[in-house]
């Protein structure tokens, strides 16, 4: 079956002028004029993809080959879809029918696009715990390569506990940094793909929302799980006696 294509006017266009196209059987050359009187919106669902008419139109030029092969029923408040449907598939067993309500069908498309989106997700996490587990390694280094400016602190009359606690302000500044620098890009980058969007027909009420608690939560995660990375290399440092550190080649 050819593909069918129309041109001469875009998406974007508000109103168009009719265009008449001809349908022709193959099998007993019937044809068929019909007029298209309007395109449906990019948003439009997969299963209404095609050209749409009448049944009394089609019969005209195909027969009985173009009998409708799907059917809507309005159900009344507070019938149960699943359980309706159950019963037509159960009841019509010998005609192959198959049945499903509309809630079940979006949510289904829903749940493959949350699927992707929580994929997306893990792989952000993941590369947080990466980046995460690279802040420890660098304050461990930093104790090593610091080890005699750690002993000439000591010496002055820096505690232990001044020592810990510069390793972890500093490990604090640059985990809070990376925080507010990346959510600041990420939500610019967003806000873009928002306002680009809104420019496409059908779509020009898509919302700009920022889930902030969400957010909050993972911020006190991550900055959480940083600091108790840097706290075991913190305390080796304060652990650190002037007399070895000075010592140390």
């Amino acid at each position: 079956m050819a593909k069918f294509h129309l041109s001469g006017f875009y998406l974007e266009d508000k109103t168009f002028a009719p265009v008449t196209v001809r349908v022709r059987d193959p099998q007993t050359g019937r044809r068929l004029n019909l007029t298209v009187i309007g395109v449906l919106s990019d948003s439009t669902p997969a299963l209404m993809t095609g050209i749409w008419t009448s049944q009394a139109s089609l019969a005209r030029a195909f027969g009985d080959r173009v009998l409708p092969t799907i059917h809507l029923f309005a159900l009344k408040p507070g019938v149960d879809a699943a359980a309706t449907a159950a019963k037509l598939e159960s009841t019509f067993l010998s005609n192959g029918m198959q049945a499903d309500s509309l809630e079940k069908l979006l949510s289904d498309a829903v749940a493959a696009n949350m699927t992707f989106n929580r994929l997306i997700m893990g792989f952000m996490g993941l590369g947080l715990i990466v980046g995460v587990a690279a802040l420890g390694v660098i304050t461990a280094r930093a104790v090593v390569e610091r080890r005699q400016q750690i002993g000439v602190l000591r010496a002055i009359g820096f505690r232990r506990r001044m020592v810990q606690l510069s390793f972890l302000i500093e490990s604090s500044f640059i985990a809070l940094t990376s925080i507010v620098v990346g959510t600041g890009l990420g939500l610019a980058v967003a806000y873009g793909v928002i306002v680009d969007s809104r420019r496409t027909p059908s779509w020009e009420h898509m919302a700009f929302a920022v889930p902030w608690l969400t957010l909050g939560v993972i911020f006190l995660a991550v900055y959480a799980v940083a600091v108790a990375t840097t706290l075991a290399p913190a305390v080796r440092a304060a652990r650190i006696y002037p007399a070895e550190a000075l010592r140390y080649q």
